[in-house]
């Protein structure tokens, strides 16, 4: 152990010393079961950490059908969050990471549950130590949870890289001491979302009963991962002739000009959303296709929240079992090589045109087009 972690941890032991015998009263003493009030912390800045830590919500509501929910929330949380009919009260801070103490200030001020003794979780990416300083003015009788800083937490976890995402959050409410079943990730638009996103794909090009498919093509410059652009032609070339399929583009939009670019190879018509749509219209949108073709990225977990059935082609050198939805019939994975670290300019050509393609045939015959069409607010 570092001389500065040493410290660091005998100084937030101290810390907890002093709560336990001034701050938290009898609270500190209480059964984590016997809780029922819960200030869940969303300061993460990737979009897919945020998403696969919505299964705790319902996983809390079903273990405690009396529970009260609220969370504090900074950057992609308050859209990812935003109509999830399983929180009480939505907080907007301060991210933490920038500016701890503005963030701890609004939690005391917001007084999330009235002056009632409540435990603070802080699910997968929120472990950073200025987490847990926003955490030390807002008068949480326990903390649970992942973290930097175990001195401080009623009961402290470490990523557990044997469990995806998911199931790492998930064992928060096995530390609340009840049990949980596994839940899918959930985002919630409104009915103005969907009346948008309809009018949207009709402005795009899309026919009354048209098979629609979402194509995400690239990936965040932090976490590179490609595929060439003649395959992702070829492929929406096979759904168009074969289904007649509507091809449409999800992006942000810095990647606006390389996707039109890719369009530019395919003969017929596409539509491109590529900076057009705030998170939850983008929920929305997907929720409107009938098949996905997409790379490992943010957008390819906000398909998953809608039920989007999809093809994905992943990295050689990124564990699935981590971040993609394995064993779900939705979904095919299509990963055909094994390396320890990305190597410069990485590009997937281990995953042929013919597996994509064959991928995607299968979806659309075991998950026939028209069978989603969601209603909206319903994940």
């Amino acid at each position: 152990m570092s001389l500065k972690r040493f410290i660091k941890g005998t100084g937030f032991s101290a810390i907890a010393a002093l709560e336990r015998g001034f701050g938290a009263g009898h609270s500190g003493e209480r059964e984590l079961s016997s809780f029922r009030n819960f200030l869940l912390l969303q300061h993460a800045r990737a979009l897919g950490t945020v998403v696969h830590a919505t299964p705790l919500i319902p996983a809390l509501r079903e273990a405690m059908p009396d529970s009260r929910i609220a969370v504090a929330a900074s950057g992609f949380a308050l859209e990812v969050l935003r109509n999830n009919p399983g929180i009480e009260r939505l907080i907007e801070t301060p991210s933490p990471l920038s500016d701890w103490r503005s963030a701890a200030r609004v939690l005391r001020r917001e007084n999330p549950f009235r002056g009632g003794e409540f435990v603070i979780l802080t699910s997968v990416g929120n472990d950073r130590t200025k987490i847990a300083l926003q955490t030390m003015f807002a008068g949480a009788g326990a903390r649970v949870g992942f973290t930097q800083v175990p001195a401080l937490y009623r009961a402290a976890f470490e990523f557990d890289y044997a469990k995806s995402q998911i199931e790492n959050n998930l064992a928060i409410v096995k530390a609340l001491g009840h049990p949980v079943r596994h839940f899918e990730p959930e985002i919630f638009f409104t009915a103005e979302d969907m009346d948008w996103a309809e009018r949207m794909l009709v402005e795009s090009g899309a026919q009354a009963g048209q098979v629609v498919a979402a194509f995400v093509t690239q990936t965040s410059v932090t976490q590179r991962k490609s595929w060439r652009k003649e395959r992702f032609q070829a492929a929406a070339q096979f759904l168009i002739e074969r289904y007649g399929a509507h091809v449409v583009f999800f992006g942000t939009e810095p990647e606006a000009a390389a996707i039109d670019d890719l369009r530019e190879g395919i003969a017929q018509r596409t539509g491109s959303f590529a900076g057009k749509t705030n998170l939850l219209q983008m929920a929305a949108l997907l929720s409107l296709c009938d098949v996905g073709l997409t790379l490992d990225t943010g957008t390819m977990h906000v398909g998953r929240t809608v039920g989007l059935p999809m093809a994905i082609i992943a990295p050689a050198w990124s564990p699935p079992l981590e971040w993609l939805p394995l064993n779900n019939p939705r979904y095919r994975i299509l990963k055909n090589a094994e390396m320890e670290v990305c190597p410069p300019d990485y590009i997937i050509d281990e995953v042929s045109v013919d597996e994509v393609t064959g991928a995607l045939q299968g979806l659309l015959r075991e998950f026939p087009p028209g069978h989603r069409r969601s209603g909206c607010e319903s994940g």
